[in-house]
């Protein structure tokens, strides 16, 4: 383990350090304790406060930038306590009015994050132009999160924010972390669960004036598991076969998860995928980390890792309709 903390780019010694983070609402977080000795004016206390930069390396690879937003100190020698969010939490705290015509998830997500000026990089550009939406205060993460699933239903392909450094990026989610668990030499612990307590098997399709205009179904999960329904309602001009691809992503099957306490891997990160071969947990094969916490203390690393068998993507804000004004006879 070869990780150091940084703050207003001074290293710092830490007593114990977590990382973690999820798929959805993505903020990375660190936190950290460090020695403390209010008593000694010799001890070399660190002068840390809220909104002070910190910067995670692994090596020379820098894992995480954020600021400090929360700390707790006592009156006793012990340890300090301190909490950072990365740059993410900008646009997950910040919300907006805004109607945008005519744009792509892109450029609209471009827009935001000069709004409140954060940087940006590699924002993937699906090409979908959106012709109009209208959000009313809605958090910038959301929007972002929701143009990009309106891509999603129109070409595929599934997208998620992150942060590079102190920059945003949307990346494609799901795709390889590199790692590889293995029941003899990584894992320590592992449990797996699977339920119907999420299903949704049927889906009915209407339009604004509530007329039914079509169904999409799972028959085989029906006739084992009943019907589980839930509406899908048609945007104003929405051609019925946009509507349908809307309606079967809300379909859902057996959520399959599972957990898995290993050694610590830096790559395995939430919105990634790896490989577990852990036959006595019966949860071998391609899983996608839907949360992961990082655990460094006394040179050692370990994870715990929240996993799924399948790549959801988040639904994001929901939009404000339009009302239109009635012309005076």
């Amino acid at each position: 383990m070869s990780v150091s903390i940084f703050v207003n780019g001074i290293q710092i010694s830490y007593v114990s350090a977590t990382w973690s983070g999820t798929e959805n609402q993505a903020a990375r977080k660190l936190d950290f304790t460090v020695p403390s000795n209010p008593y000694d004016k010799n001890f070399d206390n660190p002068k840390i406060a809220l909104g002070d930069p910190v910067d995670f390396y692994d090596g020379k690879k820098l894992l995480y930038r954020g600021i400090i937003t929360s700390r707790e100190k006592t009156g006793q020698i012990g340890t300090a306590s301190y909490e950072s969010y990365d740059y993410m939490h900008y646009l997950l705290r910040s919300n907006v009015t805004k109607v945008f015509k005519n744009k792509t998830p892109k450029k609209i997500t471009v827009a935001l994050c000069k709004m409140i000026g954060l940087e940006y990089t590699k924002l993937e550009d699906p090409k979908v132009n959106i012709k109009k939406v209208i959000y009313q205060d809605k958090p910038l993460y959301d929007i972002i999160v929701a143009v990009y699933r309106k891509a999603y239903a129109a070409k595929g392909g599934k997208y998620m924010p992150t942060m590079v450094g102190g920059k945003l990026s949307v990346i494609i989610k799901g795709t390889d972390s590199g790692v590889t668990l293995d029941q003899a030499t990584d894992i320590t612990g592992a449990t797996f669960h699977d339920t119907t307590n999420n299903m949704v098997n049927q889906v009915k399709i209407f339009d604004q004036k509530r007329k039914q205009k079509g169904q999409v179904r799972n028959k085989k999960q029906i006739t084992s598991y009943g019907t589980y329904q839930q509406v899908y309602t048609m945007e104003s001009k929405e051609k019925t076969a946009n509507a349908k691809k809307n309606a079967e992503a809300m379909l859902v099957g057996i959520t399959k998860e599972a957990s898995v306490e290993a050694i610590g891997d830096v790559r395995a990160v939430a919105g990634k995928a790896l490989v577990i071969h852990d036959s006595a947990a019966g949860i071998s094969g391609i899983f996608y980390i839907s949360s992961d916490t990082h655990t460094f203390q006394n040179g050692v690393h370990t994870m715990s890792l929240e996993l799924n068998y399948a790549n959801e993507m988040e639904t994001g804000a929901e939009e404000e309709t339009e009302t239109k004004k009635k012309k005076k006879k």
